[in-house]
């Protein structure tokens, strides 16, 4: 009877450790890191009588929980004394706490007149080992050369059903 126990007790212990293999790479919900933008091109700018209008696109790098390089496109509507809003989409290939894939963010941000910025990433699809990922990145920065730089943090989790916007989940 001893032995069936102990039998049946290493085999539940087995099924544990392979069912959590693929979270183990996803051991906490916390994020954080730095990223920075290494280059921004400027495709269109568009004048009114307050606001410059300007369609870019850049490519970051983060390090960190996120490892890896993304490409964004959005619209920076810059204001006369400096300040700015940016709405945009960002795809992110590379590896999240040791798991890889592509994420999808949404991204909207602004800066004010010193060239600090708060931007806010939503994820809003994923693919690899992130399909089923879901959760917010707050950036914080400043603005040099080529764009943003600084620092990242946020919460990631997985949920039960990958590429769904809105949904419950399960955090680990």
């Amino acid at each position: 009877m001893k032995k069936v126990f102990v039998s049946a007790t290493i085999a539940l212990m087995l099924v544990i450790v392979i069912t959590g293999i693929g979270l183990a790479a996803l051991p906490r919900t916390e994020a954080s890191g730095s990223f920075m933008t290494t280059s921004t091109t400027i495709h269109s700018v568009t004048e009114d009588k307050f606001n410059e209008v300007i369609d870019l696109s850049s490519t970051v790098t983060y390090s960190g929980a996120l490892e890896g390089t993304s490409t964004l496109r959005g619209t920076l509507t810059l204001r006369r004394d400096g300040s700015a809003n940016f709405q945009g989409v960002e795809t992110f290939t590379g590896l999240v706490n040791g798991m890889p894939g592509t994420l999808t963010f949404k991204i909207v941000g602004s800066n004010d007149l010193y060239q600090r910025i708060q931007l806010t990433n939503t994820i809003t699809s994923g693919t690899g080992e992130l399909a089923s990922l879901r959760g917010e990145l707050s950036r914080e920065g400043i603005i040099k050369d080529n764009g943003p730089v600084g620092t990242f943090t946020g919460r990631i989790h997985k949920t039960s059903k990958p590429n769904v916007e809105k949904e419950q989940s399960d955090e680990y």
